[in-house]
């Protein structure tokens, strides 16, 4: 009997940096159904430690800075040039291909690199071994998937938001040829298949696409966290938020908010989260300072201590208002620990926040700081048992379960 192996391609994992949290989720069920797991990533090789994984799954390497070489020789292989050649044809009958040409060439040498590295090409055409492919990405070493050959048994491509959105991120190259490569194309969300459908019409991915949600994990039991630890004595409202400090996640319309709300008793802020925009960001906060107000911005922490928080304190609301998301996994983990949600409607966001679903509040993708202000007073306002969060992360976000479902449907042959 033929050994089962999985090649996983994932971005940063198994570095403790990245995407580790959501593959971390999903690799015990995956490791239960084959006989070897193989990961490849595409990071700097060394850049965090490593997490721990289960027996039967080992670290292939880092695709990541293809050299020279291995360009070169992949672009002389007969075999290389002609998925080029199919691949290019499919761009341009479909009207992707114009305007986008140089953007088309410099994935397409970048794929043709990946797919001829020769520990990937060992881990999936090692004779006597049934191998699966899942790439947890569209991008990044996902992009060769086109490359791989029909002897593979299987392959698998989940979509997230920047590797979907081509309103967004521009011009992704090769989706009709990475989409047709695919057995199945697990989406995170309804909104994300039903774009996939829409934006891809002539593909017919109907019956490939399979809504698979991710997850967090079972909230924890009160603890308290030295580093996190909020004085008894303090008895203010507390809203949290967790972010970058990005553009996109447009934080200081938080400021703006709380400029605005009304302080009938103390509330307290808190954002867990760096980047770029902090020194921005906290010049505004110390500007924003009303009686009854206190802001703290912790900047990049530990997830784990940020879980240890919402086990260890009473949240009142968590606040996300970024301009683009898929379904954030941040504000899975808040419903986990029955933390009400205030967020803008984007991406996936409807399917997870909500009046409806008892989760709590949605703006619009555009709101104002003064309607974000209203919204989130709804929400502290609301009497208690109006949201009940948790109770959809049971339904819908519990990490285990979803790992499961993806790994049984991954691990089936089609």
């Amino acid at each position: 009997m033929a050994i089962r192996r999985l090649v996983l391609l994932a971005n940063q994992y198994p570095f403790v940096t990245g995407d580790h949290v959501f593959v971390d989720a999903e690799m015990p069920a995956l490791a239960a159904r084959f006989d070897e797991v193989v990961v490849f990533n595409h990071a700097p090789a060394g850049a965090a430690a490593m997490v721990e994984m289960p027996d039967n799954v080992r670290y292939g390497g880092t695709l990541y800075g293809t050299s020279r070489i291995r360009k070169v020789l992949a672009l002389v292989s007969p075999r290389s040039l002609g998925t080029l050649a199919r691949v290019a044809l499919t761009e341009w009958r479909t009207g992707r291909l114009k305007g986008h040409e140089a953007a088309f060439l410099m994935g397409a040498v970048a794929a043709m690199g990946l797919a001829n590295d020769r520990r990937l090409r060992m881990a999936l055409y090692e004779e006597g071994v049934e191998t699966t492919v899942y790439s947890f990405w569209g991008m990044g070493a996902g992009i060769l998937l086109p490359w791989i050959r029909s002897r593979v048994g299987s392959v698998n491509l989940r979509l997230h938001r920047y590797d979907l959105y081509e309103e967004e991120s521009g011009y992704l190259p090769f989706r009709p040829s990475m989409f047709r490569r695919s057995d199945r194309i697990l989406a995170i969300s309804e909104q994300a298949k039903c774009y996939l459908t829409q934006s891809y019409p002539t593909e017919d991915l109907g019956g490939k696409i399979h809504v698979s949600r991710l997850g967090s994990a079972a909230p924890r039991q009160h603890e308290t966290s030295d580093a996190l630890v909020v004085e008894e004595t303090d008895t203010a409202t507390l809203v949290v938020s967790c972010s970058n400090l990005i553009p996109v996640k447009r934080v200081g319309l938080i400021v703006d908010a709380l400029e605005k709300l009304p302080l009938d008793k103390p509330l307290k802020w808190i954002h867990f989260g760096g980047g770029n925009l902090e020194d921005e960001l906290r010049l505004r906060a110390e500007a924003a300072v009303r009686p009854g107000l206190t802001i703290e911005l912790r900047g990049a922490i530990p997830h784990e201590e940020i879980l240890a928080f919402y086990a260890s304190h009473n949240v009142a609301a968590f606040v996300n208002v970024s301009a683009s998301e898929g379904v954030p996994v941040s504000i899975m983990e808040a419903i986990a620990y029955g933390i009400p949600v205030v967020a803008t409607d984007v991406g996936g966001t409807s399917e997870i926040v909500g009046r409806e679903l008892r989760t709590g509040e949605l703006v619009p993708a555009d709101c104002s700081g003064g309607e974000l202000a209203v919204t989130l007073q709804k929400v502290l306002d609301a009497e208690q048992g109006t949201y009940q969060p948790e109770q959809l992360w049971a339904q819908r976000y519990d990490a285990a379960v979803n790992a499961e479902a993806a790994a049984e449907l991954i691990a089936t042959r089609p």
